[in-house]
């Protein structure tokens, strides 16, 4: 079985969920079947993914915007919608017996893609990978009437067309059902397919010392004091202000780590000011994998207040680590956590997130049994060997949907 992994994502971005969940899917998945990897995110793919001892096929993907219009000089939330990329072109010029689709955005391009595999009559699958915060958008970012027009017409139409031709979905938790099927989708019940994690990699004390060391972090634990972790992209739909808002209410000794590529229209400093006694707030700015494994290694408390998110990859890598999680109730949330490993919050409330760190704070034997709860789930229910495998078995069905002769062809060359 020859499978084509387009990753549809804007080149600008330098980290991407999305991108990097269908990056290391795939290399799951070339256990089971013969996978190649195109993605948007050339800087990504570059870096590699190993499977085992093989390295994942792929193929290099131009990208480029549309001529006449100065780029350069408007924000990339803007250009982000108009990336065009050789994908259909690889699409329509190679052999492939099945496409996956990774990523909605940019949705034009993803629509693109999907029409591409409807001319060459090549079945598709896609994964839900920001179909939550695609099909909530106009609530999230608050848009005005011209803005909710142009995510209707270049993200949210776009998507439910490519949704809508799809041979099936595999959707991140069940949360992603009833979002595919109002945009449109009437194939047969998607399936679930998560993100996985891995276990984090042992590190030697004095290198997570050596990391915590660049941000002024001492390794040791000041007494009384709940060390919390934040870390994602600092774009509105993840939940920043609401965090910074609630830290703002404590009266409680904290050291609050703020990871993740900083924006210049947030006013870190301010709230960095505004802090009391034994309180503290650390922002990082972009962080090397080290320094990830390290602060999640520092931290008693991983907290993500997002208020949009289909199925955080970082909410896993926070559970592998054995941190437990306080993060809002959206999305696949629920499905990644139980009562004993985490604590679900409303999204946007900071007075319920304040409440809920204080009650935690104060109980520091709570916080490690649900660390421990957090990494034995991981390790049970979320990785990349399992999802594969899921993943696998929707490949089949999706040819199997296809007629008698080319599914019988498809699996017997594999068989070979």
């Amino acid at each position: 079985m020859r499978v084509l992994s387009a990753i549809v994502v804007p080149p600008h971005l330098s980290v991407s969920g999305g991108a990097r969940a269908g990056e290391r899917l795939s290399a799951a998945l070339t256990r089971h079947c013969d996978v190649t990897v195109a993605s948007m995110m050339n800087a990504a793919s570059a870096q590699g993914v190993l499977a085992g001892d093989r390295p994942v096929r792929r193929i290099p993907v131009d990208t480029w915007l549309p001529p006449v219009i100065p780029w350069s000089k408007l924000p990339n939330r803007y250009s982000t919608l108009f990336y065009r990329s050789a994908l259909p072109e690889i699409i329509a010029q190679g052999n492939y017996d099945l496409v996956h689709l990774h990523n909605p955005m940019p949705g034009l391009e993803l629509a693109r893609a999907a029409t591409a595999c409807q001319r060459r009559g090549v079945p598709y699958v896609i994964s839900t990978h920001g179909f939550n915060e695609v099909a909530r958008g106009n609530e999230i970012y608050g848009f005005d009437p011209l803005r909710r027009a142009v995510w209707s017409h270049l993200v949210k139409r776009p998507v439910s067309r490519a949704v809508r031709k799809a041979t099936g979905i595999f959707a991140l938790s069940p949360a992603d059902f009833g979002i595919v099927r109002a945009m449109g989708y009437s194939g047969p019940e998607p399936i679930v397919v998560p993100n996985g994690v891995d276990p984090p990699a042992a590190s030697m004390p004095a290198a997570r010392a050596g990391a915590l060391e660049r941000f002024g972090i001492s390794p040791d634990r000041t007494p009384g004091q709940v060390t919390c972790l934040f870390l994602a992209n600092h774009t509105p739909n993840k939940g920043l202000p609401v965090l910074l808002k609630a830290f703002g209410q404590l009266k409680r000794p904290y050291l609050l780590i703020v990871g993740g590529e900083t924006r210049g229209d947030i006013d870190y400093q301010s709230h960095v000011r505004s802090c009391g006694e034994g309180q503290r707030i650390v922002v990082t700015g972009r962080l090397a994998d080290d320094e990830v494994s390290a602060l999640f290694r520092r931290a008693d408390v991983f907290v993500f207040p997002t208020l949009a998110d289909t199925f955080p990859l970082v909410v896993l890598e926070a559970m592998a680590h054995g941190v437990a999680v306080v993060a809002s109730r959206v999305g696949g949330i629920p499905y990644q956590l139980n009562d004993l490993c985490g604590t679900l919050v409303a999204a946007g409330d900071a007075a319920q997130l304040a409440s809920v760190i204080d009650q935690l704070a104060d109980a520091p034997d709570r916080l490690i049994a649900m660390g421990r709860n957090a990494r034995q789930r991981v390790a049970a229910e979320f990785t990349w060997e399992a999802a594969a495998a899921r993943a696998y078995d929707g490949y089949k069905r999706a040819l199997n949907r296809r007629p008698a002769a080319q599914t019988s062809a498809v699996l017997g060359a594999q068989a070979i």
